[in-house]
């Protein structure tokens, strides 16, 4: 794998700030045979001109139009692809990266041959002690899909390689020809849940998912509650949600899951209901 050339693809939209930070952190990578692309959605700020002048010699493929995130980084696969790069990585402008990130995501494809897809320890760019994603479950029974160990404390886990049921797309790497295999990301998914059907569509083709705790990157989501259950980012979610269950869950898994769901909504309803009061509250 030492010889394997690598594509980062970053998708950016209107978010320049982020993505020169991402990319400042990828100037700093270990593995020296990658390429940083930027694949800029429909922009209307100033975000191009921004990223070539401080990244002039990196690639940037520049998109008419908003193809969200499925769309985006699709076309960013198949300019990988005719590239001939052998491993493709879908990463968030949001984010920054540990400079060895990347040999421990490659090496997880070296020990298995089954392995389509590999991800790091995501952890709260603010608080980079604290886990964001250290593997993930899905539950078609119930509709859960969720991140183990978020919140805990990065020294409280077991930081072992492992099988994992699901892989966020904030970062996660695939050998072309799998991603091609299965198209990339479903384009049908506006907004949430292209990550978790492409795992699933891998995994039920008899693909691995792994997560390499050794491989580390820092997201910059919100640690606050109020930060990751806003409402319309949990609407955006919900409607994700629901197509992921119509493509994967088995009609006999229906009644199970809006069951579940109702009382699982019940947490999040209180703390929109929370926030609002404190909202009108403050604006008083």
């Amino acid at each position: 794998m030492g010889d394997a050339r690598v594509c980062i693809l970053v998708l950016n939209w209107n978010g320049a700030d982020d993505t020169l930070g991402c990319l400042t952190s990828l100037q700093e990578l270990s593995y020296d045979k990658y390429e940083a692309v930027v694949i800029d959605n429909g922009s209307d700020d100033d975000s191009v001109s921004r990223i070539k002048q401080a990244f002039p010699k990196n690639h940037m493929i520049e998109l008419e139009s908003n193809l969200l995130y499925g769309g985006g980084n699709n076309v960013g696969l198949k300019w990988a692809a005719e590239q001939g790069f052998d491993f493709v990585v879908f990463l968030n402008n949001d984010t920054t990266v540990e400079p060895d990130f990347l040999e421990p995501l490659l090496s997880a494809f070296n020990k298995n041959e089954q392995v389509g897809i590999s991800a790091p320890l995501m952890c709260y760019s603010a608080n980079p002690d604290k886990v964001w994603y250290g593997g993930g479950k899905v539950n078609l029974w119930t509709g859960t899909i969720a991140h183990y160990h978020i919140r805990d404390s990065v020294n409280s886990i077991d930081l072992i390689t492992q099988k994992t049921e699901y892989i966020t797309g904030c970062c996660l790497m695939m050998p072309v020809s799998v991603a091609k295999e299965f198209g990339g990301f479903n384009p049908a998914f506006k907004m949430y849940g292209e990550d978790v059907d492409l795992s699933l569509r891998c995994t039920g083709a008899g693909y691995e998912l792994i997560f390499v705790p050794q491989s580390r990157i820092y997201h910059k989501v919100s640690a606050s509650v109020g930060g990751e259950y806003g409402f319309l980012k949990l609407i955006r979610k919900f409607r994700g949600m629901m197509q992921i269950y119509s493509r994967h869950a088995a009609w006999y898994q229906w009644p199970s899951i809006i069951i579940s769901q109702i009382l699982f909504s019940l947490p999040n309803l209180m703390i929109l209901i929370t926030q609002r009061l404190k909202s009108g509250t403050e604006q008083r």
